[in-house]
């Protein structure tokens, strides 16, 4: 069956999402972070991709992007991003194969109010996942380059712009909104946090890394499925945090 085309904005903006196949975590530290975001200056060179990046957020397990083409389509700038990332990301866990889910995830931006709700809705991402309290104390997005006025690597002024001042801005940024863009799809609240499942993750495998678990043998991994999976942790987030599939993880707890 032939890929549905994707939307194209008549602004050349897009709403992009970049997500972990069967949602596993793709960032385990602060190196790994810094890793990408060096790949997103890298190619936003124009000698290589010639795009404007307005907003950027960095979740464990999925990216948010906001960026403007040019001269190269949205689709090659995804396409060397994720390839880049991945080569240097197997290499470093000693792992093979795909690590992001699918197609990246996109939404064409066609007003500048629109524009405006994503850019707010993207920074605001930590704040709606509970990981900060208030915007601006995650540290892996574009909101410090707005704040400090740093244009060095995000394209600040094509949003600044939109707004009567700086302190508007500002205030735009930290007020609360429910309003909605593209988003993943929802898998529920679980029992206990992702960081405390990882912790006991850790304990009971010695895995440190979902590329850790997925070199373990089938007996052994099938093993501490059964075991993590009656510590309480769901199986949809297991699935997360270990890089194993739903079915493969549901066999594994349904072995006699």
């Amino acid at each position: 069956m032939p890929r549905k085309a994707r939307k194209k904005s008549n602004l050349c903006i897009n709403h992009v999402i970049l997500r972990g196949v069967n949602q596993q975590i793709i960032f385990e530290d602060e190196y790994d972070y810094q890793q990408f975001i060096d790949i997103l200056r890298y190619y936003k060179d124009e000698k290589k991709c010639s795009f404007n990046l307005y907003a950027y957020c960095l979740m464990d397990n999925h990216v948010h992007l906001l960026l403007e083409y040019t001269t190269v389509s949205l689709d090659e700038i995804m396409k060397r991003i994720e390839i880049k990332f991945v080569r240097w990301y197997n290499k470093r866990y000693r792992r093979i194969g795909h690590l992001f889910q699918e197609r990246y995830k996109s939404e064409p931006v066609e007003d500048m109010e629109y524009l405006k709700i994503v850019f707010r809705y993207i920074h605001q991402n930590p704040l709606n996942a509970g990981i900060e309290k208030v915007p601006g104390a995650y540290p892996w997005s574009s909101y410090h380059d707005y704040a400090n006025q740093d244009d060095s690597f995000i394209d600040i002024k094509r949003i600044s712009d939109l707004f009567q001042n700086y302190e508007e801005c500002m205030t735009y940024l930290h007020t609360l909104s429910d309003k909605m863009c593209m988003e993943l799809q929802s898998f529920g609240i679980y029992g206990i946090s992702d960081e405390d499942a990882m912790e006991i993750i850790q304990k009971k495998t010695d895995c440190k890394s979902p590329a850790d678990f997925q070199r373990l043998g089938l007996l052994k991994r099938n093993q501490y499925l059964k075991e993590l999976k009656d510590s309480g942790i769901s199986v949809r987030q297991l699935s997360r945090l270990t890089g194993i599939s739903r079915g493969a993880i549901n066999a594994a707890i349904n072995q006699s």
